[in-house]
């Protein structure tokens, strides 16, 4: 099968890791890669047709974990066969999905999933815009609903809650919110009646766009300085000045969550820096995933709640290319996606 992977450092050149992250000329379109093999109960080997590019891999841990690692973690594509020829899936079924963080292996014709990390894809969404859900819209929802304990709408209440906006009462503030997390945290926020204030480098291109998401209402990273502490939750998907930014922000008894990779440690950072807040619950967290949440994602999807957005499509041969834009700051809205 063909497969993308990162080939290992020249022999004369100190090995990859995060802190020597591979350059992205180590990312290679092998040709002649074996299907990987089914060997636990559970377990589904799924034919790809499209994955994700995200920002920073090549800076993650897991994509060093052992030589010619294949990255990616999201899919959409269809089931192959089952260990044993038994599943709740059955071949030729359209799937979705992620694999655990550490089971990476999605830049690749074929790849192995378990059964709770897939669901049936939604029929509203194209092989793209299916890929360029799971771990974004995963992200989100374990972001709002998990560590900033805000409660799980019900389908039917998320399709209400947009007429009951004079109703709202937890006031949130989402950074990045025109980008891949922060469509979703617009989205998710809303539905779930919350009063939603999205940070934007620039409301003249974003303004429309977010509020077309549910925002009730922008504001630009310059302007978070000098406001008042008037969040009860914040969720942070740029990190660095704008992340610091954001304590200012929270009330005292607040929540501060940040899923930008490189504010794995901002807590400690912020406090040694003397801008932490006594009061204000803050951390970052790593996105797990459940097939539980997939299902309830899935249903908000396929009922028009939860809307997907592909900003640009790669074939397996142009990955670095696909790289290079998923890396770059672009200002189109949505993943990039590779398709097989």
């Amino acid at each position: 099968m063909q497969a993308i992977r990162v080939h290992p450092a020249p022999s004369s050149c100190d090995p990859y890791s995060p802190s020597n992250p591979a350059p992205v000329s180590a990312l290679h379109l092998d040709k002649d890669v074996p299907i990987p093999k089914l060997s636990k109960p559970g377990e589904l080997l799924i034919r790809l047709k499209a994955t994700t590019v995200i920002r920073d891999m090549l800076t993650w841990p897991e994509s060093y974990t052992r030589e010619y690692a294949i990255m990616g973690n999201d899919l959409s594509g269809t089931v192959v066969k089952s260990f044993g020829g038994s599943s709740k899936f059955k071949p030729g079924d359209e799937v979705f999905g992620m694999t655990h963080v550490d089971r990476a292996a999605t830049w690749a014709e074929y790849t192995i999933a378990k059964e709770e990390e897939i669901a049936l894809k939604p029929k509203s969404l194209t092989w793209e815009q299916a890929a360029a859900f799971p771990l974004s819209a995963h992200t989100a929802y374990e972001a709002l609903f998990v560590h900033a304990d805000v409660p799980v709408p019900s389908v039917d209440a998320s399709l209400k809650s947009k007429a009951r906006s004079s109703h709202k009462k937890q006031k949130i503030l989402i950074t990045g919110a025109a980008g891949a997390v922060g469509i979703y945290l617009v989205q998710l926020a809303s539905a779930a009646g919350l009063h939603v204030v999205a940070a934007t480098s620039c409301n003249a291109r974003n303004q429309d766009f977010l509020r077309s998401l549910g925002a009730d209402g922008t504001i630009e990273y310059a302007l978070l300085d000098g406001h008042q502490p008037d969040f009860d939750i914040i969720i942070d998907a740029v990190g660095g000045d704008v992340l610091a930014r954001c304590w200012a922000c929270v009330k005292g008894d607040g929540t501060l969550v940040s899923v930008d990779s490189a504010s794995y440690d901002f807590v400690k950072e912020h406090e040694r820096r003397g801008i932490r807040r006594a009061g204000v619950r803050a951390l970052f967290f790593i996105v797990t995933g459940s097939s539980e949440t997939l299902h309830y994602l899935a249903e908000l999807a396929e009922r028009g709640i939860l809307g997907s957005r592909v900003v640009q499509t790669y074939p397996f041969d142009r990955v670095r290319e696909a790289y290079e834009h998923a890396n770059g700051r672009y200002t189109g809205r949505g993943k990039v996606v590779l398709i097989n």
